[in-house]
């Protein structure tokens, strides 16, 4: 098993191997599902966009995918040993108020007994159709619009909260942030996963940074690596 414990100095290095790897499209299976209203893409993100090397482990990963409801955005950096970094946003295209969701599911390379886990978001509600208002809650029956999976099992959510904007035309608000701090959590056998699922008002859009990451409770520095990989800043599509 590789070693995460240089990721917050992998930049360097990430610049050289980025460019002997430009173009490529590989790497661990990392499935991106997006769903808006009525209507469901999925695929590999490395058909959705791209999948690209940058050393120690690390990918990084952008990609684009629309329904007639909205489009999705996505930039993150992922480790099959494993976490989930990054960021995406999601416009509502339709004239009324949709439900969206989106799901990253992301294969592990390793397997344990018992995980140490943490997880965070801040996201950022805009006015984008300039009407001075715009929404985004949470979903009736659900604890929170985060929500963390490990083997398709539910193990933690955050985001509870409605967030609301009322102002100038095109203005926003802060969406949290909120997170959980290094806890245990359950044996990892296949994948992680990081859903978020909330509604969104008319012509408006919300975009998060966030991250899930897992690791095995023996390990040495467990602790500081989940310090580590939380200090990651993935580059955002321009």
């Amino acid at each position: 098993m590789l070693s995460k414990t240089c990721l917050s100095g992998f930049a360097a290095a990430a610049l050289i191997s980025a460019a002997a790897h430009a173009g490529l499209n590989f790497g661990p299976g990392f499935e991106v599902t997006f769903t808006g209203g009525s209507e469901t893409m999925s695929g590999q993100a490395s058909s959705m966009g791209s999948m690209t090397y940058l050393g120690n482990n690390i990918y990084h990963t952008a990609g684009f995918a629309a329904v007639s409801a909205g489009y999705l955005e996505w930039d993150a950096l992922i480790d099959p040993d494993p976490f989930i970094n990054g960021t995406f946003s999601i416009t509502n295209t339709e004239s009324f108020t949709q439900t969206f969701e989106v799901l990253f599911n992301l294969n592990s390379s390793v397997q344990f007994a018992q995980s140490m886990m943490n997880g965070s978001f801040a996201g950022t509600l805009t006015d984008a159709n300039g009407d001075g208002t715009a929404s985004i809650g949470r979903t009736s029956g659900s604890a929170g619009f985060y929500s963390a999976f490990i083997d398709g099992n539910l193990v933690r959510s955050l985001g509870s909260s409605a967030y609301s904007y009322s102002g100038a035309a095109f203005g926003s608000t802060q969406v949290g942030p909120e997170s959980f701090a290094p806890t245990t959590g359950s044996a990892l056998s296949a994948t992680i996963g990081l859903q978020f699922r909330f509604t969104l008002s008319a012509g408006d859009s919300v975009s998060f940074s966030s991250l899930f990451n897992v690791v095995d409770v023996p390990a040495p520095g467990a602790l500081a690596l989940l310090g580590a990989v939380g200090a990651i800043n993935p580059r955002r599509r321009r």
